[in-house]
């Protein structure tokens, strides 16, 4: 009798704590379902804005389709792009911003990229990432760090200057400055390839 009355108690309290896993799944979902468009257009708001500060003189982006002819290459360890903006101004282009998503030290980055149509980056802004506050965050925190990316030749080829480049990384977040000038190269060699 003593058994019975054990096995009952497990049965219920696998129950018990069934229910409890039921109704947290159906809170989570139902929350979900709620903050998800906030949390998309909160995420567009921020792209545009990254968009407007790197590619000021720009009046309008329109959304490019990237065909088959642009496909970050897994072998070449290069990031994947999650959009490209057409920069236009008095119904020219002036340039392209691309939405890029290396992996730093912490996570995953999502940054924006303005590239000119002379050939050289108009800036570069984190957007969000996952990074390590006070170091790897600089990346987004420090406006002076981020701007020497303007100007430079938006040919694929810049790296920290640990690897025999010009731009200077972040102390002690050498790894998250690798990805930055990861997404800078990825988001050149896109545009690059729109011509």
């Amino acid at each position: 009798m003593d058994s019975s009355r054990k096995e009952g108690g497990i049965v219920q309290l696998v129950v018990v704590l069934g229910l409890i896993t039921f109704v947290c799944a159906l809170l989570l979902g139902f929350i979900n379902a709620v903050t998800a468009d906030k949390i998309a257009q909160n995420n567009e708001n921020t792209r545009n804005e990254a968009m407007a500060v790197i590619m000021q003189d720009a009046e309008s982006f329109e959304a490019v389709e990237v065909g088959e002819e642009w496909t970050a290459p897994e072998d070449k360890g290069q990031p994947p792009i999650s959009g490209v903006y057409e920069a236009q101004a008095g119904g020219e282009t002036i340039g392209y911003c691309v939405e890029v998503n290396p992996s730093g030290f912490g996570g995953t980055l999502t940054m924006i990229v303005g590239i000119n149509l002379d050939g050289t980056v108009a800036g570069a802004q984190v957007t969000a990432h996952g990074e390590t506050p006070g170091l790897g965050a600089k990346s987004q925190t420090d406006p002076n760090w981020i701007t020497q990316f303007a100007g430079q030749p938006a040919d694929g080829s810049l790296a920290v200057t640990k690897d025999g480049g010009t731009i200077e990384a972040i102390t002690g977040s050498t790894i998250t400055s690798r990805a930055v000038t990861l997404g800078v190269n990825t988001a050149a060699n896109c545009v690059a390839s729109l011509g």
